[in-house]
């Protein structure tokens, strides 16, 4: 009987090791049916976390069109889950009947229930990732920050991102995460300077040149 248990173990962990899927950053993986670039795994390899290769572009107002709503959202400040952010907007649009007023929300909860917009240091995160960063790096809010000017890799994580269906990632893309005074977190991008920095911009105040973008847990 033991020996039969042991034989029955042995097969199903066979079985279970056989179905893993392992990734890498950089890998493009397919997640409810979207293309994902993976650019953070556990050390396991098997779990981590991708941004959506297609962005939220060319809508006034994407973040929130209301400054009625704007004022009455729940606490936003998480830096670290974006998920928890994107949770806390969408259940107040469902409860207030206010989805038409949080664009980008809405669109990233149709991509999936697992799809969220980023919080800032899961953003910074991915900035790491863009900028091919051995060491993951921590910047100070609102100071600008130089890129070697050999550092090309950006360029190689864009044409994946090109390749895939997508949208280079490029300035203006914004947070989930929103400061005491209100404002959210938004990525700027310097191509003459070739520097970069996160900038506090009104929730209603973003315009067609900022970018939504849709993160995962896998």
């Amino acid at each position: 009987m033991n020996r039969f248990l042991s034989i029955l173990l042995s097969l199903c962990a066979i079985s279970i090791s056989a179905q893993a899927q392992f990734y890498n950053p950089g890998d493009i993986i397919e997640i409810d049916g979207h293309k994902a670039i993976v650019f953070e795994t556990d050390d396991t390899g098997t779990h981590g976390k991708a941004m959506y290769v297609k962005a939220y572009r060319g809508v006034d107002d994407p973040w929130c069109n209301s400054g009625k709503h704007s004022k009455r959202l729940p606490d936003l400040t998480n830096r670290e889950d974006g998920q928890f952010n994107t949770l806390q907007v969408l259940n107040y649009a469902h409860k207030n009947d206010a989805l038409a007023s949080f664009p980008v929300f809405t669109w990233c909860e149709k991509l999936g229930k697992n799809w969220y917009i980023p919080s800032v240091n899961e953003l910074e995160a991915f900035i790491n990732f863009w900028l091919g960063n051995n060491i993951v790096l921590e910047w100070d809010d609102d100071v600008e920050n130089e890129i070697e000017d050999n550092n090309i890799f950006y360029k190689t994580i864009n044409n994946k991102l090109l390749d895939a269906g997508g949208s280079a990632f490029i300035n203006g893309v914004y947070t989930s995460t929103v400061d005491k005074g209100g404002k959210v977190y938004v990525f700027q991008f310097d191509r003459k300077k070739n520097s970069w920095k996160f900038k506090l911009k009104s929730k209603t105040g973003l315009g067609q040149d900022c970018v939504g973008r849709a993160f995962v847990k896998f």
